[in-house]
């Protein structure tokens, strides 16, 4: 079965370990691919709707992993009893509800033997930056991965207390910029168009013109063109 670059990307980015959490696995594909690695032992496949928890147990029967994956209905993290994980998976969902979900749960990911979060957020990578600073766990490593037409960002966060995030700028991973990832002009690029065009929709208001927001799009965008400068690109 052909599981497709961004969970194939997900995948990579998993340590290898004794069990995983896979929060909101939809159909528990992402468990049977790092099964068949050899990088986990067992996972526990959960989601709130019941829907993608059927489609998980049908995933489970057709490959025979009845014994290695155990999926449950419940929301977030709350399927898991404390320590019982050492990673979790949260891929394809917005960065608050991730948010939430980590709020909901804090007894989870504090215990002393949960060790890794996988994120695949497919919006606001920046609030996850600020989150791992605030609560001590490091953004250890950071992906890009194109699929069809859209770029996906991916982190991996380690516990690290005390840990202050090391780049100029929560929108764009440092991870990223140190490496020169070879996906990173084109992440740059989109991102200064989306920007651009935000400007451009505040510029037709006074008021809009005149906010903090609008400053801060002004910084965001600056940044951004520094950025392509220092990957060798010129800004446009």
């Amino acid at each position: 079965m052909h599981f497709g670059p961004r969970l194939e990307a997900v995948a990579a980015l998993v340590p290898p370990c004794r069990t995983l959490a896979d929060i909101g696995t939809d159909h528990a594909y992402l468990p049977v691919l790092l099964l068949q690695e050899g990088k986990i032992n067992r996972a526990i496949a959960g989601d709130v709707v019941p829907g993608p928890c059927e489609a998980a147990r049908h995933t489970v029967r057709q490959f025979h992993l009845e014994n290695r994956i155990t999926v449950r209905q419940g929301s977030g993290l709350t399927v898991l009893a404390p320590g019982e994980a050492e990673t979790a998976v949260m891929a394809g969902m917005g960065a608050e509800t991730m948010l939430q979900i980590l709020a909901e749960a804090p007894e989870v990911w504090q215990h002393p033997g949960f060790r890794h979060l996988v994120l695949q957020p497919m919006s606001d990578s920046a609030r996850l930056r600020r989150w791992g600073q605030e609560h001590g766990w490091a953004v250890t490593r950071e992906e890009l991965v194109r699929e069809g037409k859209r770029l996906y960002e991916l982190l991996l966060l380690e516990p690290c207390p005390g840990w202050q995030y090391p780049g100029c700028c929560w929108e764009v991973g440092d991870d990223l910029l140190r490496r020169h990832h070879p996906l990173l002009p084109d992440f740059l690029a989109e991102k200064k168009k989306k920007i651009r065009m935000l400007l451009t929709q505040m510029d037709r208001s006074e008021r809009a013109r005149a906010s903090r927001q609008y400053g801060e799009y002004e910084t965001l965008w600056k940044q951004l063109e520094e950025m392509e400068r220092g990957n060798g690109r010129n800004g446009k």
